[in-house]
């Protein structure tokens, strides 16, 4: 018994979703802000294009040929090369043009070209397919790709997802071959068809809320560095620094390794505030931030301690090694070049260190013994660092 088939409920469902979802995603992308508010556009975008295209097939007895031939094509194809435009802005990579511009355009030249030139509507479709299926698995690709070293358990679950559909066009691809009938009309009411259909509204269905979670997750991440770091030099902030200086110094204490705490001071970020303005003022702390960050070791923890005040929790460190990092910091300072309207001006620092050798106290009572040996450097005449009983010059 011969089986009928019917397409069309598909299509209407496809372009039921699509525009669904893009339309829920460009409205709910209101309460995000900079790249997560971008990606959401993207795919909003994407769903859009997805659900016009099925839109237009099912509308085809009013759409006309070459709605129906070429436009839902290359939307299908815009809509994959603005999830991949999605995902990169996601993960904070570059895009590559070839893929935003490249399957939209050829999937345009070549279903003009077997819609009209040499028309075979059964080989503009195998073209379709394979423009669309190297596109997939370009994204799942990028999604699977490591960010920080790391990779992400929802993105492998969205990497998974679009490999399955690229999966599943290549089978329908196969099967045009193994069938072996590429006549010039194409009859969409096939059992082929309605797979091909099938597997990419629920891929698309899947994808979506996967996407979702990717947001929700990046920012989550998001909210806890901000938690976490100063705004301005992106350095700890004192609530982060003091949770870190806990643990280090429970470990210092356990393992009976020296610790060092060094804090830095700028000399005269007052006057500068005063002449030259607060933005000024601003990029000083910036350019000092950078500084001290430079003359650290890999494994030392930098700190915004308030104002123009830094500190620096170097864990192993004994006296010598404190002050060897100080005399580094002294001199990336001496080293460093900083303008404000074309006028040089001279950026110093001061600091104070105190080590304790396997007796680590807390950090309320050595912040309070580097801060004094910090003021004995002021006193001293700035541009040095005073160590517990002694004191460095550049």
């Amino acid at each position: 018994m011969e089986l009928n088939f019917d397409v069309r409920p598909f299509w209407l469902i496809g372009a039921l979703c699509g525009n669904g979802f893009g339309l829920l995603v460009l409205i709910v992308r209101r309460g995000y802000q900079d790249y997560l508010r971008r990606a959401l556009a993207f795919l909003g975008a994407a769903n859009l294009c997805l659900g016009v295209s099925y839109f237009m097939r099912y509308g085809q007895a009013w759409d006309g040929q070459f709605a129906f031939h070429v436009l839902t094509n290359t939307l299908v194809a815009a809509c994959l090369s603005l999830e991949y435009r999605a995902v990169c802005e996601l993960k904070r990579r570059a895009a590559s043009a070839w893929w935003i511009f490249g399957p939209p355009g050829l999937m345009f030249v070549f279903s003009v070209w077997f819609a009209y030139v040499q028309r075979n509507i059964t080989v503009q479709l195998v073209f379709a397919n394979s423009i669309n299926m190297a596109t997939m698995f370009f994204i799942a690709w990028t999604l699977w790709r490591a960010e920080h070293g790391v990779r992400l358990f929802v993105n492998v679950l969205t990497a998974i997802a679009y490999t399955v559909l690229g999966l599943a066009t290549f089978a329908v691809i196969v099967d045009y071959f193994r069938a072996g009938d590429f006549s010039v009309e194409y009859n969409f009411n096939v059992p082929r068809s309605l797979f091909n259909n099938v597997a990419a509204i629920v891929t698309e269905g899947v994808v979506f809320p996967l996407f979702l979670l990717m947001v929700s997750e990046r920012l989550n991440r998001d909210l806890v560095i901000q938690a976490m770091h100063d705004p301005l030099t992106g350095l700890y902030n004192r609530r982060a620094f003091e949770e870190i200086a806990f643990r280090e110094l429970s470990g210092a204490t356990r393992s009976g390794f020296g610790i060092s705490l060094l804090i830095f001071d700028l000399d005269d970020l007052k006057q500068i505030n005063d002449r030259y303005g607060h933005p000024a003022g601003d990029a000083v702390i910036q350019a000092a931030a950078e500084a001290l960050r430079g003359s650290l070791r890999d494994e030392d923890f930098l700190c915004r301690w308030g104002g123009d005040e830094f500190c620096a929790l170097l864990p192993r460190a004994g006296s010598e090694q404190a002050q060897s990092v100080a005399e580094r910091v002294l001199q990336s300072f001496h080293e460093l070049g900083f303008s404000v309207a074309g006028k040089a001006i001279e950026v110093t620092v001061s600091g104070g260190i105190v080590t304790t050798n396997g007796h680590a106290k807390d950090l309320t009572s050595l912040v309070r013994q580097a801060d004094e040996a910090l003021y004995r450097a002021k006193r001293a005449g700035r541009k040095q660092v005073a160590v517990a009983y002694g004191l460095t010059e550049q």
